[in-house]
């Protein structure tokens, strides 16, 4: 659960969000509301109160650094209550975590709870039977789903997630 001033790194994902409200519009509460449609690169990062020029500026540098990039979202991740799908081709979507990971090694993601492989969430914390349901009745008509990630996003949580700063992917 997301707290004040909590904030992540994340790639939204515009091209999900149909899915994710056709998702919410059969299982309210298996979607975040509140959040659009993202790749988490980690989750949580820094406390909104240590961000600064250097920790923008450096989040500028290596997102500059990586050019925009096409993926499909084929593969299907279910485990307790929680249904994702994975980018393909997985290389670039994890050499930009990577890279943010390894200026703030300290940074665990998801607190070391869950996996840290980026991937886009379509329900989570609902039954294994509403999983199940997504999964088999909703998702094939939506997968393989391509997109174009062309930005990151700064985001904080201050009762709601807000965008705090923007990145474009390969800008110099």
């Amino acid at each position: 659960m997301a707290y004040v001033g909590q904030t992540g790194i994340v790639i939204p994902v515009s091209e999900g969000q149909p899915l994710l409200d056709a998702v919410a519009e059969r299982f309210p509460d298996a979607v975040r509301t509140g959040v659009p449609a993202h790749l988490s690169l980690l989750y949580p990062f820094v406390p909104a109160a240590e961000l600064d020029e250097h920790v923008v500026s450096t989040l500028t540098s290596i997102f500059a650094q990586h050019e925009p990039l096409s993926v499909k979202f084929a593969g299907i991740v279910r485990s307790d209550g929680f249904v994702a799908l994975r980018p393909e081709p997985a290389d670039r979507v994890e050499a930009l975590a990577s890279a943010v990971r390894s200026r703030w090694p300290d940074v665990v993601p998801y607190d070391g709870r869950y996996d840290a492989e980026p991937h886009l969430t379509v329900a989570m914390q609902t039954t294994e039977d509403r999983a199940g349901s997504i999964e088999r009745e909703l998702l094939p008509g939506w997968v393989p789903l391509s997109a174009e990630l062309r930005e990151a996003w700064l985001v904080e949580f201050d009762g709601q997630w807000q965008l705090r700063s923007r990145f474009i992917l390969g800008a110099s």
